[in-house]
């Protein structure tokens, strides 16, 4: 029974395949925004929201055929959202520094070294039980 809580236990630990994604929204050039989600592609639905310092809708526009949105450069602007109207959402606000993701093979190699641990010391607890 130990031994399946461990296992069951060590499956949660395991890295899988996440097919899950963001959004991302990026200022191309003064007057282009363009959505994307992290793994490529956008959405044809998506909708472009700009609004002003006081938190207003400056303007509200649909997605193009390259995923990107063009507007007057002059329009004055504080943030920027898109929906995509499937509940991802993303944010530009003007003046912030693009956002970091975490590297991905550092966090995989950590888990299994976690995992090598585990079986680590199982093994060696076990051992010392099989030798008193």
């Amino acid at each position: 029974m130990k031994r399946i809580a461990v296992f069951t236990l060590l499956l949660l630990f395991i890295p899988t395949a996440v097919f899950a994604h963001g959004l991302n929204l990026t200022l191309v050039e003064p007057g282009v925004l363009k959505a994307e989600y992290e793994g490529g592609g956008f959405s044809p639905r998506m909708v472009f929201t700009l609004y002003n310092a006081e938190n207003e809708v400056v303007l509200e526009g649909p997605i193009d055929e390259n995923g990107e949105f063009h507007f007057d450069k002059n329009i004055e602007f504080a943030k920027a959202e898109v929906d995509d109207g499937m509940g991802h959402k993303a944010t530009y606000v003007v003046g912030s520094k693009a956002r970091t993701e975490i590297p991905k093979v550092p966090v995989v190699i950590a888990v299994f070294a976690l995992i090598g641990i585990i079986f680590y010391m199982s093994n060696k607890k076990k051992q010392k039980a099989q030798s008193s």
